[in-house]
C-alpha cells in the first residue's frame, strides 16, 4: 500500500506542474493580447517565457511581401529578439537573415537543432545565441497552406526541451504571430492612411499654387496696367507744369481788368470741374470738332493750333463754346487765355490719371491682403460680400467686357464664423470655373442672401451647362469637364472639403443647357468634422 503512494506522487506533481503551466500559457496570452505594439508584445515574451518553457533566449521573424510597404515594392522583414526580459525589434529586407535562417524558413519544419549542428547555427544567429551554456534550438515554423508565415528559434540551456515544452512552444507561436500580424495590419493601414492624408495635403497646396500662379499672373497684369499709367502721368506732368509756368507767366505780365480777373478764376474752376465730367466721344465726330476748334485757334492767333485743340474737345469743348469763354479778353489776350486754360485742364487730368492709377493700386492690394486674409487668424468671424468682392478684383482680368458680373449681396448679410482663406478659395473656384465655361461671352450672377441656419452663396452663369452624367462626379478628385491641360480635377473636389469637412455645410450644383448654378450654404458657426481636424493642413 506504501508502495503505491509513492508510486503515485511522481505523476500528482506532474499533474501540479502541467496546471502551472498551462495557468502561466494563459496568463501569457492575456498579456500577448492586451499589448499595443509590437513592442510591447515583443517585451510580454521576454518576461514571460522563462515561466513556459524555461527558455530567455529566442528570435521571431516573418516575411511581410506586400509591394505597398518596402522600398521600391521590396519585401519586409520584422524580426523580434529575446534575451534576458529584454525584447527588440527591427523592420528590414529580409536579405539581413543569415543563410541558416533563409534555409530554415523554406523547408518549414519544426526540429531540433543540437551538438555540432546547433554550434554551427548559433555562429549565424545573435549573440545571444552563443552562450556556453546553450545546448539546443528548437525551429518552431508557423506554416499555413504550406507555406512558412513566420519561424521562430528557441534556445534552451542544458536541460532538454520536453514534450510539455514543445507543445507550450508551439502555442506560444501561434499566439505572438497572430498579434504580431494583427499589429502589423494595422500599422501598414495607419502608414496608408498617413500616405493618403500627406498626398491629399499636398494635391491641395499643389492646387493652391495653380490657383496662386493664375492669380499672380493676373496681379502682375492689372497692376502693371495702373502703375504705368501714373508713371507715364508723372513723366508727362513735369512737362505740363513747367508749360503750365510758362502760360502763367505770361498771363501775369498783362494787364487784366477786375472783371477779366474774376472770368480767368471762372475759368479755371471749370477746367477742373471738366477734368471729371470729360466727354467721350466717337473718333469721327471727335476729328471734326478737332478741326473746327483749330480752325478758330488759328483765327485767334493761338500758337500750336493742332495741340490745344485735342485738349480743348477731350474738355467737352466746341468753337461756339471757346467764343462764348473768352468773350471778355481782348484778342491779344486770347492766346495767353487759351493757352493758360488749356495747360491748366492738361495738368488736372495728368493728377487725375495719376490719382486713379495709385487708386488702383491701392485697391488692388487691400483686396489681395483682405483674399489672403494675411496677419489674421485662420478662423475668425467675416463678411461673405467682401470675400465676394475681393475675390473679384483678383479675378478681374479675367473679367472681360464680354461678361457682364451681377451682384445681388443683401445688405443683412450676417457675418460667420469661418475659414476666410479658404473660403476665398472657394468663391475663386466656382467663379473661374463660371468664366472659363462661358468663353468670355455672358452674364454672371452671384448672390448672397441670409438663411435660417446661417448664409447661401449662388454662383450662376450662362454658359453651356454640365452634362447629366458629369454632374454625379463633379465633386471627385481629377474629374474635369475641361479640355486636357486646362483643369487639375481638384478645385472642385478641394471646395466640397472645405465647405464640408472644414465647415460643415453644403454644396451642391444644377445645370441644363444655358445655365449653371452652384449653391454654397454655411453656417453661422464652422462645424469641421473630425476627419477635417485630424488632417487640416492649415
Amino acid at each position: 500500500m506504501q508502495e503505491q503512494t509513492t508510486a503515485a506522487q511522481p505523476s500528482t506533481r506532474d499533474l501540479l506542474a502541467k496546471v502551472s503551466r498551462y495557468e502561466a500559457l494563459f496568463e501569457l496570452a492575456s498579456a500577448i493580447s492586451a499589448a499595443k505594439d509590437i513592442e510591447s508584445t515583443g517585451k510580454v515574451l521576454a518576461q514571460r517565457l522563462k515561466f513556459i518553457a524555461d527558455t530567455y533566449t529566442w528570435r521571431y521573424f516573418c516575411i511581410d511581401d506586400d509591394p505597398r510597404i518596402g522600398a521600391d515594392g521590396e519585401p519586409l522583414a520584422i524580426i523580434v529578439d529575446g534575451f534576458r526580459g529584454i525584447a527588440t525589434v527591427a523592420r528590414a529586407a529580409p536579405a539581413v537573415l543569415s543563410a541558416l535562417e533563409t534555409e530554415l524558413w523554406q523547408q518549414h519544419k519544426t526540429r531540433m537543432l543540437c551538438g555540432e549542428p546547433m554550434v554551427e547555427a548559433a555562429e549565424q544567429l545573435p549573440e545571444s545565441f552563443r552562450r556556453n551554456d546553450l545546448e539546443q534550438i528548437s525551429v518552431n515554423p508557423v506554416v499555413e497552406d504550406n507555406q512558412t508565415r513566420a519561424l521562430f528559434l528557441f534556445g534552451r540551456r542544458r536541460q532538454p526541451f520536453t514534450d510539455l515544452d514543445l507543445k507550450c512552444l508551439t502555442m506560444v507561436c501561434g499566439f505572438f504571430h497572430r498579434k504580431v500580424q494583427r499589429l502589423w495590419e494595422q500599422q501598414k493601414l495607419r502608414d496608408l492612411e498617413l500616405a493618403y492624408l500627406q498626398q491629399e495635403v499636398t494635391l491641395r497646396h499643389s492646387e493652391k499654387l495653380a490657383t496662386l500662379g493664375r492669380l499672380s499672373a493676373g496681379m502682375a497684369h492689372e497692376l502693371n496696367n495702373p502703375a504705368a499709367v501714373a508713371r507715364q502721368g508723372a513723366e508727362q506732368l513735369k512737362t505740363s507744369i513747367g508749360r503750365l509756368e510758362r502760360a502763367q507767366y505770361a498771363l501775369g505780365s498783362v494787364e487784366l481788368s477786375s472783371e477779366q480777373r474774376e472770368r480767368l478764376a471762372e475759368l479755371e474752376a471749370e477746367a477742373e470741374r471738366r477734368v471729371k465730367t470729360a466727354s467721350e466721344l466717337d473718333p469721327i465726330m471727335r476729328s471734326d470738332l478737332e478741326e473746327e476748334v483749330e480752325d478758330w485757334l488759328d483765327r485767334h492767333d493761338v500758337a500750336d493750333p493742332w495741340e490745344h485743340a485735342a485738349t480743348l474737345v477731350g474738355m467737352g469743348l466746341c468753337a461756339a463754346e471757346l467764343e462764348s469763354l473768352t468773350r471778355c479778353f481782348d484778342a491779344a489776350h486770347t492766346p495767353l487765355v487759351i493757352d493758360y486754360f488749356s495747360s491748366k485742364f492738361t495738368a488736372y487730368t495728368l493728377l487725375e490719371e495719376i490719382g486713379h492709377g495709385t487708386n488702383r493700386i491701392v485697391t488692388i492690394v487691400k483686396a489681395l491682403k483682405g483674399y489672403s486674409f494675411m496677419d489674421q487668424a485662420p478662423i475668425q468671424l467675416i463678411d461673405v460680400r467682401e470675400g465676394i468682392n475681393d475675390t473679384l478684383v483678383m479675378l478681374s482680368g479675367k473679367v472681360k467686357q464680354g461678361i457682364r458680373v451681377d451682384l445681388e449681396l443683401a445688405d443683412d448679410l450676417p457675418r460667420i464664423e469661418a475659414y476666410g482663406g479658404e473660403l476665398n478659395q472657394v468663391w475663386t473656384n466656382l467663379i473661374d470655373n463660371a468664366i472659363d465655361a462661358m468663353n468670355g461671352q455672358g452674364t454672371l450672377v452671384i448672390s448672397a442672401r441670409r438663411s435660417r441656419a446661417g448664409v447661401v452663396i449662388t454662383v450662376t452663369d450662362d454658359g453651356p451647362g454640365i452634362p447629366i452624367d458629369a454632374q454625379q462626379k463633379i465633386f471627385d478628385p481629377f474629374f474635369t469637364t475641361k479640355a486636357p491641360g486646362k483643369g487639375t480635377g481638384l478645385g472642385l473636389n478641394i471646395s466640397h472639403g472645405i465647405i464640408v469637412e472644414k465647415h460643415g455645410g453644403c454644396i451642391s450644383v444644377r445645370s441644363k443647357p444655358g445655365e449653371t448654378c452652384f449653391t454654397v450654404e454655411l453656417p453661422l458657426t464652422a462645424q469641421p468634422s473630425a476627419n477635417s481636424e485630424n488632417g487640416s493642413e492649415t
